[in-house]
């Protein structure tokens, strides 16, 4: 159990590294978060058999074969078929979602997104669909991601601005704020809606 919960620490200090190694512009910053993957390999190989050349392999994501990244994207519409969006702070809106956490599953990180984001509690109910980030975001991206649509009820919450989004709101599909299509697009939407009214739904994948 004490071997088990090293490891589950390891692999969120290489989490909170990995990504902020990602975003961050601090030459500073991008050192300690170095700093913090390398200790979070030391850490992995405490009371195993785990080399730290297979740690850093382990906790960097380059173990076996390579798969595409997981986003989820709670949908959440109203009786007047009107969809809850969030606000980044980029000033575009879309339904609240992310990348996938790596201890959490489809389901669970729909709700935690949700809540973070909108400050709602989610229940989801239905996968309206699975689609392939390239195919109809950003054929661009250096990066495969499958997104995952996830058609929810609200029960109930309250937003507040943080650290993600800074407003929240139902809109009819026919008059969207600016949305950033490279997270959610209309036609998206309008596929979610369908499934929303639908009594039963076969889920839509590409």
């Amino acid at each position: 159990m004490e071997n088990k919960r090293l490891s589950e620490i390891a692999h969120d200090l290489a989490a909170i590294a990995t990504a902020g190694k990602w975003y961050t512009k601090n030459k500073f910053d991008l050192e300690h978060y170095e700093d913090i993957l390398k200790l979070s390999t030391e850490l992995l190989t405490i009371g195993t058999d785990i080399t730290p050349e297979k740690a850093s392999e382990l906790l960097e994501g380059k173990d076996g074969y390579q798969t595409p990244k997981v986003e989820t994207r709670a949908i959440i519409f109203n009786e007047k078929e009107e969809v809850l969006l969030v606000k980044d702070y980029d000033g575009k809106w879309n339904p609240p979602g992310g990348w996938c956490e790596w201890n959490y599953s489809i389901k669970d990180n729909t709700v935690k997104e949700a809540f973070e984001e909108a400050g709602i509690k989610a229940e989801p109910y239905r996968l309206a669909a699975v689609m392939d980030f390239r195919k109809n975001n950003n054929p661009n991206a250096m990066f495969c991601a499958a997104k995952c649509f996830i058609l929810c009820r609200n029960l109930g919450g309250e937003f507040k601005p943080n650290i993600e989004t800074t407003e929240s709101g139902y809109f009819p599909l026919d008059k969207l704020p600016e949305i950033n299509e490279r997270k959610c697009s209309l036609k998206q939407l309008e596929l979610c809606l369908e499934a929303f009214r639908a009594d039963t739904w076969e889920t839509y994948f590409d």
